[in-house]
């Protein structure tokens, strides 16, 4: 049977992605302050906020909330008019680079201490037992490639390794919607941000190889006693093979 797209999906949710874009424009002008006037700011959130706008009839749609993917691939959609908006200032690619790791290591801190107010632990969503049992199912029904622009991957056991469970990515919806967009080279920016991530949660998470950087795969593995440094500057960090200069 072939898969229901529900073209519309993203228009009518339109109000609220555009709600929470402003909570992340918010925390791109504390980013921001120290290089660029307040009225200049101004200018270039408007010019983000137009071109997120123009962006969304455009997310794939690859299952809607009964794929736990949609909600990344619109959070990294959202970073794409911000790097585009810098990018015209003359920004550069380091700069750029350092801006996005920023941007998502902020809004993690945020996350993380929601979730804590709330008396969770931070890596509890990325441990239940639940969670990751549905990741196993999750990644044999990715395997029918039901949607384009969708991720596909092989969810790998951690028993009996130094990782309580991984997968290996071979297809990565953000590279696809980016490279779309003639903007993959800023792709191995957005996977850093999955070190921001666990770093801000309190877990360990490594990975040596990203299809945004050339590779074939993504090979994410997270271990649920480990820690996780912060990825910026990215000049050692295994899996970056761009030169920043």
């Amino acid at each position: 049977m072939p898969a229901r797209i529900v073209p519309d999906y993203y228009i009518k949710r339109k109000p609220s992605l555009m709600e929470n874009f402003e909570k992340f424009l918010r925390i791109s002008e504390s980013l921001l302050v120290d290089k660029f006037s307040e009225k200049k700011i101004k200018d270039l959130q408007e010019q983000m906020r137009k071109e997120y706008e123009e962006l969304i009839p455009e997310i794939p749609y690859i299952g809607g909330n009964k794929n736990p993917f949609t909600i990344i691939l619109v959070d990294c959609v959202s970073s794409l008019p911000m790097i585009r908006a810098l990018e015209k200032e003359g920004m550069s690619y380091r700069e750029i680079g350092k801006f996005t790791y920023d941007f998502w290591e902020t809004t993690n801190k945020i996350r993380a201490k929601k979730a804590e107010k709330k008396g969770q632990d931070p890596a509890e969503r990325l441990f239940k037992e639940d969670y990751v049992n549905f990741l196993r199912i999750f990644a044999g029904t990715s395997q029918k490639r039901k949607y384009d622009g969708d991720w596909v991957f092989d969810f790998v056991d951690g028993k009996g390794e130094a990782f309580d469970y991984g997968f290996n990515i071979s297809n990565c919806g953000v590279y696809d919607f980016y490279k779309k967009q003639g903007a993959e080279k800023y792709v191995p920016f957005i996977c850093l941000s999955d070190f921001a991530e666990t770093n801000m949660a309190g877990c360990g998470f490594t990975r040596t190889q990203t299809i945004g950087n050339g590779d074939s795969i993504c090979d994410h593995r997270y271990s649920r006693n480990g820690t996780t440094n912060r990825a910026w500057p990215p000049d050692n960090i295994e899996e970056f093979k761009m030169d920043l200069n």
